[in-house]
């Protein structure tokens, strides 16, 4: 082999462009005097630097207010759980006091303390003034709801809904038997008028198409007063199919059921908040040192080896 000497030196430096025989002598640069443990001090500073920019970035902002809006949202809900539980309980008391004479004037606030309380009304229905509220379906046959004025003793009216009937029997003159003309007394829940929703129709009460239960308008068009009576159905199912069949109204069931989903959106929302706050962690976590990574790749190898 060739000995590498001064000459292979001064060799060197002529290829390199240096024709001089003083050409200076080969020295490494500054890169190549560092040491691996700067060079690796130097890689920590970059991934240290461009972790902090990610840390104080719009993208992390944005994480980080989704966790915050989902455990506020869950918190939401859970005082909303509190609330209709106790309603729901409040409701339930007043479900199974025994029923009580309506008194023949009732206020609004009345109305709104004894929602779902059972009354007795003793009347006479005007079956001219008879309103359809529709179309409402009933395990999947389409109908309407009845709303009839009850006339009292004293020649005041309530109105008090009677119930579901089918479509085929819109007509009054095809249900005869719910038509009766004499004094009746009706178990009914109080309730108050119930809120339309975005989607529902306007009601058009000179063309005698009502989509909701418009009490005021319903009361000023039957000269009664803005007390909404649900009336009690009888818990049989030989009844249910009778009155279906016959064109009697199907009214209330004793017992009602209010939605409760409150528990949950709870569970939904604070899932929500805990699995967005793991993705924020994970994504936001400290970068390992360059030590730490050979460490953890030498460990690796160890187990194959």
């Amino acid at each position: 082999m060739l000995a590498r000497g001064k000459p292979f030196q001064a060799a060197l430096c002529r290829f390199a462009g240096g024709h001089s025989r003083h050409a200076a002598k080969w020295q490494p640069t500054g890169f190549q005097r560092r040491s691996y443990s700067q060079r690796l001090d130097e890689d920590d500073s970059v991934l240290e630097t461009e972790w902090k920019r990610q840390l104080m970035s719009w993208k992390t902002l944005g994480l980080f207010t989704i966790p915050v809006i989902a455990f506020g949202l869950g918190t939401w809900q859970a005082q909303r759980l509190k609330w209709k539980m106790e309603l729901l309980d409040d409701v339930n008391d007043r479900m199974h006091r025994p029923p009580i004479p309506l008194p023949l004037r009732v206020s609004a606030s009345e109305i709104a303390r004894n929602e779902f309380r059972r009354v007795l009304v003793h009347g006479v229905f005007d079956h001219a003034a008879e309103v359809l509220v529709g179309p409402r379906a009933m395990e999947g046959e389409p109908g309407f709801i009845v709303v009839t004025p009850l006339v009292r003793e004293d020649g005041s009216r309530v109105l008090v809904n009677r119930g579901w009937i089918r479509r085929e029997l819109k007509d009054p003159k095809s249900r005869p038997e719910s038509q009766l003309d004499e004094p009746v007394t009706v178990v009914a829940f109080v309730r108050r008028a119930p809120r339309d929703n975005a989607f529902t129709p306007t009601s058009d009460p000179q063309s005698s198409e009502w989509f909701s239960i418009d009490v005021p308008r319903m009361a000023a068009r039957a000269n009664a007063q803005e007390v909404l009576l649900d009336a009690i159905h009888p818990e049989s199912a030989t009844s249910v199919l009778h009155d279906a069949r016959y064109g009697i109204p199907i009214g209330t069931p004793l017992q009602v059921d209010i939605r409760n989903n409150h528990l949950q959106y709870m569970i939904t929302w604070y899932g929500l908040g805990v699995f967005t706050s793991a993705m924020l962690i994970y994504s936001l976590r400290k970068p390992l040192t360059a030590a730490a990574r050979i460490r953890r790749m030498r460990d690796r190898a160890g187990r194959f080896l």
